[in-house]
């Protein structure tokens, strides 16, 4: 037996009162000399003797009365008991699995319908006066009742109305979280009812579950419910992305999608389409053999955007059983020009001595003529002039062995590149490193790493010879986004270049990268692993930081063929980092910074599969002074549309985790080690679930038998009392 209030049995020292009043009001007898009583005495002492009794009769039952009341209080229970005649109390948080793999059908209904009817079941074992908590778990816990109620209807209410998600599924924070809750709790019984396919994905570490409930085993029971029907097989989108280097409206864009088979068998002629926005599939590719196993399998596909702006693309496959993975959508913004700012740190005496005379070239590769139809266009300036120039008017900004900036102009170029703009610099024989080092690196953070030592020999830059030593970039393991064409060798090799005097490039400790800013990256490397160019994340902008001239100084790389795709690529990353803010995991918030007289503004968001009626309405507020659209509710995956009235629209998308797709049930083994402490329960349409968890519950609670003695015991002390009274 175990009490659910043990502080309250010291009312049991309440039977004191009773006694003390006895004590009290018992007769003093004062002996009087009266020769007529005499002839009484014996009558007299054999009515003291049953009043004596009496009155300890009552005592008695006053007493029982205190004692049995601060008993009840305290709540005794049987914790194994098949005996509920009085009642058994219970709290149980029922957790159903709302994740993307729910939604496999069987053909006739989905996990996440069985589930829901799973979940009614469960209610309606429920004996009454129990409270209950109704969770939808994914990635995230979304308590649509959070604390237990004892408003089954509500319960019941919620199951029914719950939505599917698109997201992934975790269960060891949910059964952490319900634990918490339960330990508040002061029942019996206290239940956990997991409702869930069993997914293999989601019941990742199943040894410290099983730790975390064994602690609790004596408190807290854990029920599974199955709702899995065995289907294994599932083909899914995995990724798309965009594999051009920039986006420009009217030309063929390449994208990379790629399809995973996570069935037992192999697939065959899988047929994948490629939509543009709302419009029908504007490509379409078949791959002959899709692998088992899982692993990802990519195919080019292409499509064209005919106006700039904020647009999606979708892959899509032909429905199987598992339809929320049958798709994948992409948001990208299409321009219909890049502008880029250069500042000219070393102008020269002739345009070919300018130090961005070659990446001027690269980046506009077409006659002087076509210049202002190229999408590209470029406006040169020095350093001098550079704090007069609004760079709001451009996406990206070149420094090239440019000394130093002014204090007003640096703080514009910190709130460009952090607001979404791109900044690319280049180093020189004219740079002061400390400035850079102190004032952008450590002071401000904005770039991937110092500038070290100086490695190389000395290079008279007005002379055409060079040093007979150099340094060489790396010549494979391309992994970076920008050089990953080099993985191929048809493409050539960015190892032929030479590099007769570079920077070290120093990146700062893991330690040191404030929470805003994103941890460095090398992008590119020399042969002996020295980093040779670097970048990170800024706010909503990127930085790119290279170890050498953007000129013939220092390198032959400008001359090389290789540096118009690299510079193009560089360039296209910088905008990418747009691209990575318009899409977004389901289920993470979506933010997107808009222009400063938007801000107060009403926008209306259309969900994926929505009408424009029933858009959501938002406001557009400013945070640390930035105006931005946000929407958290990305549960559903897809394309969104974000409208401003008839100022325009924002696309963007949000991706299902790719893990979600693989549909296997947890192993043998991770089964095993949770059944210890879970009960597993395999549910089917046909089950009458309320029946078997009724006969399994156990354990009763003794207040109301106690509290009916105390009512019994309390009408006994009242009668006798009144009878013995009269008596007297």
């Amino acid at each position: 037996m175990s009490f659910l209030n043990p502080w309250l049995l010291a009312g049991i020292a309440g039977i004191a009162s009773p006694i003390i009043i006895h004590l009290l009001a018992k007769k003093q007898i004062k002996r009087v000399v009266w020769a007529a009583m005499k002839f009484l005495r014996i009558t007299v002492e054999r009515n003291q003797r049953k009043l004596n009794i009496e009155d300890i009769i009552l005592l008695i039952l006053r007493c029982l009365v205190v004692a049995l009341l601060a008993l009840a209080l305290a709540r005794p229970a049987l914790r194994e008991s098949n005996f509920t005649i009085f009642g058994g109390d219970e709290t149980a948080i029922v957790l159903l699995d709302n994740s993307g793999s729910m939604a496999t059908s069987d053909g006739a209904q989905t996990r996440f319908e069985k589930a829901q009817k799973a979940a009614e079941q469960v209610l309606d074992s429920l004996p009454g006066g129990s409270s209950v908590a109704v969770w939808l778990v994914s990635d995230q816990v979304k308590d649509s009742i959070p604390e237990p109620t004892h408003d089954l209807a509500l319960a019941r209410k919620m199951i029914r109305d719950a939505k599917r998600s698109d997201q992934a599924t975790e269960w060891q924070p949910a059964l952490r979280r319900a634990i918490d809750v339960l330990k508040r709790q002061a029942s019996v019984h206290k239940h956990i009812y997991a409702v869930t396919d069993g997914q293999a994905a989601g019941w990742k570490g199943a040894a410290e579950t099983r730790n975390l409930l064994e602690s609790v085993k004596k408190e807290v029971r854990v029920r599974m419910v199955l709702v899995n029907e065995g289907e294994e097989r599932n083909m899914a989108v995995t990724n798309i992305r965009l594999a051009s280097a920039l986006a420009p409206v009217n030309q063929p864009l390449r994208f990379e999608v790629s399809v995973s088979n996570f069935g037992p068998e192999e697939a065959r002629n899988v047929a994948v389409s490629l939509a543009v926005d709302d419009e029908p599939a504007a490509d379409e590719q078949t791959f002959d053999v899709v692998p088992n196993g899982g692993e990802p399998k990519a195919l080019s596909m292409f499509a064209t955007f005919r106006e700039p702006g904020f647009h999606t693309v979708t892959a899509r496959l032909h429905d199987d059983r598992c339809t929320f993975d049958d798709h994948r959508t992409f948001a990208l913004r299409v321009i219909d020009e890049v502008n880029v700012l250069l500042v000219d740190g070393d102008p020269g005496v002739e345009p070919r001595d300018s130090e961005v005379f070659y990446l001027r070239n690269a980046l506009t590769p077409v006659p002087l003529e076509m210049r202002d139809r190229y999408y590209i266009k470029t406006r040169t300036v020095s350093g001098a002039e550079l704090d007069s120039v609004s760079l709001k008017d451009y996406e990206a900004v070149v420094l090239a062995n440019v000394v130093d900036v002014s204090g007003p102009a640096l703080t514009a170029l910190e709130n460009f590149v952090r607001l979404g703009g791109g900044l690319i610099i280049f180093p020189g024989s004219r740079i002061s490193a400390a400035f850079y080092n102190d004032r952008m690196h450590t002071e401000r953070a904005m770039l991937p790493a110092a500038f070290g030592a100086i490695r190389g020999e000395a290079v008279d830059e007005t002379k055409a010879e060079r040093p007979q030593t150099f340094f060489r970039l790396q010549t494979k393991d391309y992994a970076h986004r920008i050089v990953e064409p080099w993985k191929d060798p048809q493409s050539g090799t960015l190892g032929t270049a030479q590099f007769y005097r570079v920077y070290t490039l120093v990146p700062p400790k893991k330690s040191d990268v404030p929470g805003d800013v994103g941890p460095p990256a090398v992008v590119l490397s020399y042969a002996d692993g020295e980093p040779a160019v670097m970048e990170r994340a800024f706010g909503f902008g990127r930085v790119v930081q290279f170890s050498s001239t953007a000129d013939a100084g220092w390198s032959d790389l400008p001359v090389r063929p290789v540096f118009l795709p690299l510079m193009h690529r560089t360039l296209g990353h910088l905008l990418a980092r747009q691209e990575e803010r318009l899409n977004v995991r389901t289920g993470s918030p979506f933010t997107y910074a808009v222009a400063a007289d938007m801000a107060g503004k009403d926008v209306a968001i259309v969900e994926p599969g929505g009408k424009k009626e029933g858009a959501r309405g938002k406001t557009i507020e400013l945070k640390n002074n930035v105006p931005l659209v946000e929407y958290a509710d990305t549960f559903t995956g897809g394309a969104y549309e974000a409208r401003f009235g008839d100022e325009g629209k924002l696309r963007f998308a949000a991706y299902a985790d790719p893990a979600e797709s693989d549909l296997h049930e947890m192993p043998g083994a991770d089964a095993t080690t949770l059944a210890e402490f879970v009960q597993m329960i395999r549910w089917t349409p046909s089950m009458d679930l309320r029946t078997q968890l009724q006969h399994e519950r156990t354990g009763t609670e003794l207040w109301l038998a106690i509290a009916l003695a105390v009512l019994l015991l309390a009408i006994a002390e009242t009668v006798l009392g009144n009878r013995w009274s009269r008596s007297r």
